[in-house]
């Protein structure tokens, strides 16, 4: 599967957010955005996103922490109590309409 760093807008005061594709939408019209868990944008859940696109899905993972990632359950907690809740929901709603952009018709949202 292809594996593509983007950038779309979000209407998140942090401004666009960075994000992890996986799969091309000219094979498939159907979109999963993959919320990360507590640690951040790791490695572990693009490879999430790497299976689930197996399925037929373009994932798109947002880095709902911009660049931060978790290195022990207390930074993990500190993360999540500190997210900017109707910033990161601006970031999802970024990218449902990023996937829609690239030719997902469907797209639905899965929390890892």
């Amino acid at each position: 599967m292809s594996q593509t760093k983007v950038s779309f807008k979000s209407e998140n005061k942090l401004g666009d957010c960075p994000g992890v594709m996986i799969g091309d939408s000219k094979t498939t019209n159907k979109g999963l955005v993959v919320i990360q868990e507590w640690w951040g944008l790791n490695d572990q859940i693009v490879e999430e996103a790497a299976l689930i696109s197996t399925s037929g899905f373009v994932t798109l993972t947002p880095d709902l922490y911009r660049g931060k990632i978790a290195t022990d359950n207390e930074h993990a907690g500190h993360l999540m109590s500190n997210l900017d809740w109707p910033g990161a929901v601006a970031d999802v709603k970024g990218a449902i309409a990023y996937l829609k952009s690239v030719g997902c018709v469907k797209v639905c949202i899965q929390y890892c």
